[in-house]
C-alpha cells in the first residue's frame, strides 16, 4: 500500500508522463529490489534457512517495489496489463468479447503481458538454481528497472 500511495502522489503532483518522474520512479523501484538482493548476498537475509525470521526482512522493499509498479502502470493508462498477477490478465483474456478478432489492441497488450511473465518466471526459476541464485534473480530485475527509469530520459516529453 505505501508503494502505491506514495508513488501514486508523487506522480500525480509531477505528471505522469513527465520523463523525470518516470525516470525516478522507475529508478526508485529498481533500487527497493536492490537494496533485497544485496541483503541476500550480504547474509543478513539468509537465503538457505527458510525457518529464520530475518527473510521476513526484505519483504518491505519488494512490497514497495511492486506497489510503485502498479500505480506506474495505472498512471501510463495501461489498465489492462495487471503487472503482478496473471489471474486478472488471464480473466480479462477469456471474458474479451473481442478475443478473436483481428485488431484488438488490449487483447494484444494482455496476451504480451502474460507471455512476459511466463518467460519471467521460467528464467527466474532457472536462476535460483544457481548458486545464490534467488539474489541473483533480485540483481537481474533490479538492473532491469534501473535500466527502465535510465530509459524514460531518452524519450522525448510529451506535449501537452
Amino acid at each position: 500500500m505505501l508503494g502505491s500511495s506514495v508513488s501514486a502522489a508523487v506522480t500525480r503532483r509531477s505528471g505522469s508522463t513527465r520523463r523525470l518522474s518516470l525516470c525516478l520512479n522507475f529508478f526508485l523501484q529498481g533500487l527497493s529490489i536492490l537494496v533485497a538482493a544485496i541483503l541476500i548476498n550480504t547474509d543478513v537475509i539468509p537465503e538457505n534457512t527458510p525457518n529464520s525470521n530475518r527473510v521476513l526482512i526484505g519483504i518491505p522493499f519488494l512490497a514497495w517495489q511492486f506497489g510503485a509498479q502498479v500505480a506506474s502502470s495505472r498512471a501510463l493508462g495501461y489498465n489492462e496489463i495487471p503487472t503482478t498477477v496473471l489471474t486478472s490478465v488471464y480473466n480479462d483474456l477469456a471474458s474479451d468479447s473481442k478475443l478473436w478478432t483481428w485488431k484488438n489492441v488490449k487483447r494484444n497488450r494482455r496476451a504480451g503481458a502474460a507471455l512476459m511473465l511466463l518467460l519471467g518466471g521460467i528464467c527466474g526459476g532457472w536462476l535460483s538454481r544457481l548458486k545464490n541464485g534467488f539474489g541473483i534473480v533480485l540483481w537481474v530485475g533490479g538492473l532491469i528497472k534501473v535500466l527502465l527509469g535510465l530509459a524514460w530520459l531518452g524519450f522525448r516529453e510529451a506535449v501537452e
